[in-house]
């Protein structure tokens, strides 16, 4: 029997599934404080003739509901106090897992079992063993292209035109639409882009104002989809008036120096312009090639692990998944039982489905954290100081204090893991283009020059870094 500093009195029991059970008693003069405090609220609400609303004594309070009520009422704030400062004399590790708690005695001594969850273990299988040969996706010409057309695209004029419109061209319109005398998609002197294909206000609007000239007016029935989102209107045929007041033509920019210079991006040349979209691209396939083998890599150590949890801890760990899920219908105005009916699913289903959720994100953070410790991945204070300032730099976290040591403690662990993935990665990452190189290389001292020039494919192969890092908004993203 353990007594605490705070005279309560408790054993510790090792369950099974790493779970241990304190048995506490507690000691009368708590009980006697938490039953005054029962007095005080339950005689500020209940009615005693002779006396007023919350001036009954304890005695005549306790006649009046009786002793089982007020010891009832008192254990609502006894029971949390007690098992918290058992938990905490215990030096149990917290696991931010509620203890699962039972009363097993209430009188002569108030007797209480807590089921509290240990800390998850994972032993790890032999990842150095882990092969990934993942090669590095090359920057093309083609890539910088389609970045250079978007970057076009989006510095481009309309101007307007007196021909006959072209599907691309952007229309100012006044159009009455009627469906069984019913108003329908109307617009008064807006633009209307018409693109090919598109289902605004309803297919084949925008082909039939194919030909029409500024000033020009024209009518025209569509039948409206079966399957369009408005029933009322489902199936029917629409009646179209539409007048163009004008017609535009998209004018895409020169690509100039010039143009180059106005993106405000210290751009002095369209070649600067390329080599910067570049660079961009080469560190977008380096952040994703690490990202693939971090997944893999974690979903390998999750395969060969062993693993030791308390169930206690995946219960909680569903039920936030859960609220995330209750939350992000709810920022789209769905109600969860009608999403729950919309998919065919019910409650229990819903339920088993965020533990195996649970379970798995438990599983896949516990093998990198035991991943951390067994390779001892380290982090610097200077380290943990320049992920904050870079953190800071984004929208995300510009107005929010990371300077304390609750945030400093979190974007350690976020390096730390960083690190550890990192360090396997290592060993494990043998792309196909490094090792083709390799060969070739070695070959090359055993042959003459002229021979040694015969596969040149070889030397466009890039070689992948091992130690590709990951941008900070990987690690917030992690965190």
């Amino acid at each position: 029997m353990v007594v605490s500093e705070n005279a309560l009195k408790f054993t510790r029991d090792e369950g099974e599934d790493r779970q241990a059970i304190l048995h506490i008693e507690v000691e009368e003069d708590r009980v006697e404080k938490h039953l005054q405090r029962a007095h005080q609220k339950v005689a500020a609400r209940i009615n005693i003739p002779g006396f007023r609303k919350g001036k009954a004594p304890r005695n005549i309070v306790e006649q009046f509901v009786g002793r089982d009520y007020l010891l009832e009422e008192a254990m609502e704030t006894l029971v949390p106090e007690a098992v918290g400062v058992a938990v905490e004399e215990s030096d149990i590790p917290s696991t931010h897992t509620p203890p699962r708690v039972e009363v097993t005695e209430r009188d002569p001594i108030v007797k209480i079992d807590a089921t509290v969850a240990l800390p998850p273990v994972a032993t790890l299988g032999d990842y150095k063993k882990l092969k990934f040969d993942d090669e590095l996706e090359v920057v093309t010409d083609e890539q910088i292209e389609e970045q250079i057309a978007q970057i076009q695209e989006s510095q481009a004029t309309w101007d307007p035109v007196k021909r006959a419109a072209k599907l691309g061209d952007l229309l100012v319109i006044t159009s009455k639409g009627l469906v069984e005398g019913k108003e329908f998609a109307n617009v008064e002197g807006g633009e209307f882009l018409a693109e090919a294909g598109s289902m605004n206000p309803v297919p084949g609007f925008a082909e039939q104002l194919k030909g029409m000239k500024e000033g020009g007016s024209k009518e025209f029935d569509i039948e409206i989809p079966a399957d369009y989102p408005n029933e009322e209107f489902a199936g029917k045929t629409a009646n179209f008036n539409v007048e163009v007041a004008e017609v535009k033509k998209k004018e895409l920019p020169k690509l100039t120096d010039a143009l180059a210079a106005s993106l405000g991006e210290d751009f002095k040349t369209v070649a600067e312009l390329r080599t910067r979209i570049s660079d961009n691209l080469e560190a977008q396939a380096k952040d994703g090639l690490r990202r693939s083998l971090e997944e893999k890599i974690v979903d390998a150590l999750v395969e060969g692990a062993e693993f030791e949890v308390s169930p206690m801890m995946i219960e909680h760990e569903a039920e936030h998944v859960l609220e995330d899920q209750q939350r992000q219908l709810a920022q789209y105005n769905i109600d969860f039982q009608q999403y729950m009916q919309g998919i065919g699913k019910t409650t229990e289903d819903i339920v088993a489905e965020a533990k195996d959720s649970a379970e798995l994100r438990l599983k896949r953070m516990l093998v990198i954290d035991t991943l951390a410790e067994d390779t001892g991945a380290s982090v610097s204070d200077e380290e943990v100081a320049a992920e904050i300032a870079l953190m800071q730099e984004t929208p995300q976290y510009a107005n929010e204090n990371l300077d304390t040591d609750e945030a400093r403690d979190a974007v350690q662990r976020i390096l730390r893991r960083r690190t550890a993935i990192d360090s396997v990665i290592d060993v494990t990452h043998k792309p196909k283009a490094a090792k083709a190189k390799a060969k070739k290389s070695t070959t090359a001292k055993k042959k003459p020059a002229a021979k040694a020039k015969a596969k040149p494919a070889a030397k466009k192969k890039p070689a992948s870094s091992a130690k590709a890092k990951s941008s900070s908004k990987d690690a917030k993203s992690k965190k």
